[in-house]
């Protein structure tokens, strides 16, 4: 089960979008320089599909839902996103380097997704040398799912 321990509103990690921001625990990537140690835990409020019907409901006016991590348990994340995607935007911020290739369904239910693990050298998503890359997803509505690199849009926000 997926838990999480903060809430916010966000207004710049999806471009263009007012973007509910939930941060899971249990993170088990653990990316030197990482700047939210507290989330490597296994603690927190669960997430079920009835508590993001709730939050949503308690921030109207949010276009986006994003999940922040969760890599540990990718078969839960895809059932969140899967009751969500037809209600709100989607997005995930994922820290590995690439999704398993078993675990690909998960985009079907997403209109965005971010890739990468944090490199203290490199920066996050808004440096220019940053390793990590933002995807708006375009479904095609063939089964095919064409990837739009969007990370720019983050560094041009940042100037």
């Amino acid at each position: 089960m997926l838990k999480y321990l903060y809430v916010k509103e966000l207004f710049s990690e999806i471009p263009d979008e007012i973007t509910l921001g939930i941060s899971l625990t249990g993170c088990t990537i653990h990316c030197p320089g990482c700047h939210s140690q507290e989330l490597w835990k296994d603690e927190g409020t669960p997430l079920t599909i009835e508590k993001i019907d709730n939050l949503l409901d308690e921030h109207n006016g949010v276009s986006c839902l994003l999940l922040l991590g969760g890599e540990h348990d990718i078969d839960s994340l895809t059932g969140l996103f899967m009751h969500c995607f037809e209600r709100i935007k989607t997005a995930w911020y994922c820290g590995l380097d690439k999704i398993p290739r078993d675990k690909q369904g998960i985009l079907q239910y997403l209109d965005y997704v971010k890739v990468g693990h944090y490199d203290r050298k490199l920066g996050g998503l808004d440096s220019p040398t940053t390793n990590q890359r933002l995807y708006l997803l375009d479904h095609q509505g063939n089964g095919n799912i064409r990837k739009i690199d969007i990370t720019k849009k983050l560094q041009e926000n940042k100037t």
